[in-house]
């Protein structure tokens, strides 16, 4: 039985703790920790022997720390100082747990969950509980098996983990398996690693349909000198040369790092961005750009370069260093404390490569992700994330859970409209926070993901916009205090009742699912459909609309919003701007996306004429009491 069984069936069998948090995990999408032994215990098993850890002569636990392994320990900090100078044990408890209180603090208790000690029953994780392999039975068994000290960064017994990891999915999950598109296609150049000099490379094409086996880098470019770009990127005057073969000692560190796993990995191709297109060659962006879709989803895992800054820094080394004491307590139990505790969250998610607007489809699409981090190695795939300390992390079935899925988005087809819905808005909201060194490649860097979405909801979409959902993705607002700023595209018109017209951070409103009427009058000009342009390259994307214009009330600005008020100043609406706003109410018009039958309540777009004939932009976003505008215009343009 998992560790997750287990914890599940504690919940149903009662107990009212573990109930409060399994609600907690499915409200809150927190992660779900534990180990996997079964795994640990092969992994080590496949091992060398010169490569197995060796747990050194253990210290014995005194009165005070002697309960460090028990179901109920409750340490506390006041009993650890007397022995910190003649225990190593307390002395080590003491010291972590000080980096997260202060001498203030002594009623605080140390607690046990799991393999993990923390203050207190809903604190900080502080140290990490665990055994090796040969003490792994008996009374130790309800223990996290693993190292007690991380393997060398890029050394052999961290490679076995890589391969061990790619093994044990394949085995156990339907991850490697993918959903055979018909408009799916390989990669137009990979990057062959395995000439037998090592130190030689070329640019390899394979065929549309081929089934060859690649490895994916994700990474960060920094910024990088067009000198720089030139050393190592390809480019119209070397794709020749590049194709015959060039050396590895040409290539910045990260490069050089993501070659060197991939050979680990035993696999031959590796597809890296600025060495597989066509730097500058416009035409061969717009051609692979529509296959990065596939180039992800494709790969036989990713490599995140998750701790490199830019392509000069290179991943497969970490200056953090753990401490761990070997332990044996009354009962004779062997064990270990050390410090090497896992934070995907700061790690990975928090981390500078995952701030990035392309990074998002990159991992989303991605079967199998291995996160090189700072700290540790984490690997991420649809049965969820592995820790190079080898704990596992399980998502709740919310966002979490549909970011990790293998074949996305089959588990998004397979939740139903609300979730769908909330799940798009999460991806809009978190895309939209990320940083693009192009500001015009916004409506593109995740367009991949919205069309796998449509594919799968057998509907159409554009500019984050999906057909079922016209009306709720429409009533998106500024999340920043500063006004958003409207992007310069040249090849296309974005239009602005779009969140990708502009550069800034969004939010939806918080629209309640049901008791909403959707006003089905607003809807897409005949000109212009949710797919490409058509032939008629002027055809601005438009909606049809009918407008209003308020009545009986003004404008008061409170901090980020505008609050409409009537004529005795009672609150009866409030409007949020993403561009600058208006004193009065007499100058602007809206239009109605939806009302709450319930509420009286308009959810609308603040729109302004933009001097054409029955044109009109978006401005802002609100909501108001239904006695306060009155329609004025009927099928106008909203551009």
């Amino acid at each position: 039985m998992s560790r997750y069984e287990t914890a599940a069936n504690a919940v149903v069998s009662g107990g009212v703790a573990f109930f409060e948090q399994a609600v907690t995990w499915i409200q809150t999408d927190l992660w779900i920790r534990g180990f996997d032994n079964e795994f640990a215990l092969e992994y080590f098993k496949s091992l060398p022997s010169g490569l197995l850890p060796i747990q050194p002569a253990p210290i014995r636990c005194c009165t005070r720390c002697t309960s460090i392994v028990a179901d109920r320990c409750k340490i506390s900090l006041f009993d650890l100082k007397a022995t910190e100078s003649s225990c190593q044990i307390c002395a080590l408890l003491l010291r972590s747990a000080k980096t997260h209180c202060d001498d203030t603090e002594q009623d605080i208790r140390i607690v046990r969950e799991e393999s993990w000690l923390r203050l207190g029953r809903r604190g900080r994780r502080i140290l990490r509980l665990g055994c090796t392999p040969e003490y792994s039975s008996g009374a130790s068994g309800n223990l996290q098996i693993s190292f007690p000290a991380l393997p060398a960064a890029g050394g052999v017994t961290q490679f076995a983990l890589l391969r061990a990891w790619l093994r044990w999915c394949d085995d156990s999950h339907d991850c490697a398996r993918h959903t055979a598109e018909v408009d799916i296609a390989m990669p137009s150049r990979l990057l062959d690693v395995t000439n037998l000099n090592l130190d030689l490379l070329r640019l390899f094409r394979p065929k549309k349909r081929d089934n060859t086996k690649y490895v994916a880098l994700s990474h960060c470019w920094g910024n990088l000198t067009d000198k720089e770009k030139r050393k190592f990127c390809t480019f119209d005057d070397n794709i020749k040369d590049r194709l015959k073969g060039f050396t590895f000692s040409e290539l910045p560190k990260t490069f050089q790092d993501a070659i060197r796993v991939t050979r680990e990995l035993g696999i031959q191709y590796l597809w890296i961005d600025s060495l597989c297109i066509i730097q500058e060659n416009q035409k061969d962006w717009e051609h692979e750009a529509k296959r990065m879709e596939s180039v992800y989803a494709l790969a036989y895992c990713t490599i995140a370069a998750t701790s490199a800054v830019d392509s000069n820094a290179g991943f497969l080394e970490r200056n953090v260093s753990n401490e761990y004491v070997s332990a044996q307590d009354i009962s004779g139990r062997r064990f270990y404390v050390c410090t090497d505790l896992d934070d995907f969250d700061n790690d990975v998610e928090n981390a500078h490569l995952n701030k990035r607007a392309w990074v998002m489809q990159e991992r989303v699409l991605s079967r199998r992700t291995i996160h090189f981090t700072t700290n540790q190695v984490y690997f991420e795939c649809g049965g969820g994330i592995y820790c190079e300390n080898f704990a596992t992390l399980k998502s709740s079935i919310r966002k979490k859970y549909f970011m990790l899925d293998p074949n996305f988005p089959d588990r998004l087809l397979a939740s139903g409209n609300q979730r769908a819905i909330e799940f798009i808005s999460f991806l809009s909201e978190e895309y939209s926070k990320r940083g693009l060194t192009k500001k015009t490649d916004r409506s593109v860097a995740i367009s991949g993901l919205g069309a796998r979405i449509a594919r799968a909801r057998k509907c159409e979409t554009k500019y984050g916009v999906f057909q079922p959902y016209l009306h709720r993705n429409l009533l998106w607002q500024r999340s920043g205090e500063k006004k958003m700023k409207r992007i310069g595209y040249e090849s296309q018109a974005v239009p602005t009742w779009s969140w990708m017209a502009y550069d800034g951070s969004i939010q939806f409103l918080d629209i309640p699912f049901g008791g909403v009427e959707w006003v089905h009058g607003l809807r897409l000009s005949k000109g212009y459909k949710y797919g490409w342009f058509n032939k008629n390259k002027r055809a601005k994307p438009a909606l049809v609309t009918d407008i209003g214009v308020f009545r009986n009330c003004s404008l008061e600005q409170r901090d980020m919003n505008y609050t409409i008020l009537d004529s005795d100043k009672a609150e009866i609406g409030c409007i949020r701007y993403d561009v600058d706003g208006s004193e009065s109410l007499d100058d602007e018009l809206c239009c109605v996306v939806g009302r709450h039958v319930s509420w009286d309540k308009y959810y609308i777009l603040v729109v302004r004429w933009v001097g054409v004939d029955k044109e009109y932009t978006r401005v802002g976003v609100g909501w108001i009491q239904g006695d306060y505008i009155v329609t004025q215009m009927r099928n106008v343009r909203l551009v």
